[in-house]
């Protein structure tokens, strides 16, 4: 889990590019800043419409879009507990936190 992190623009590489590239950039690396992996790393392929995907069209992929959503209630709206039976064998119970 993570507890703290911190994105930079760097301001080198995107000093004269479109805002939409600057957009799609900062939620791309927040993302990972939460600990989200690429949900693809071909910018030649399909957009896959969110900002972890690696594009050359960035106003297609300006938000996290719904697959990481749910990757990040799974990441910090979850509560996983896991016991050892006698036998040896590993029990794991997955449960949403209430708010």
């Amino acid at each position: 889990r993570i507890v703290s992190s911190v994105a930079k623009m760097n301001e080198y590489y995107l000093l004269n590019a479109e805002y939409d590239h600057r957009r799609y950039t900062m939620c791309h690396e927040l993302g990972h800043g939460f600990g989200l992996p690429h949900t693809d790393e071909n910018p030649y392929n399909a957009n896959l419409g969110d900002c972890l995907d690696y594009t050359d069209d960035p106003d297609e992929n300006l938000y996290p879009g719904e697959v990481n959503m749910r990757k990040l209630s799974n990441m910090y709206l979850t509560k996983r507990r896991r016991r050892v039976q006698e036998d040896g064998t590993i029990l794991e119970t997955t449960h949403l936190i209430k708010r």
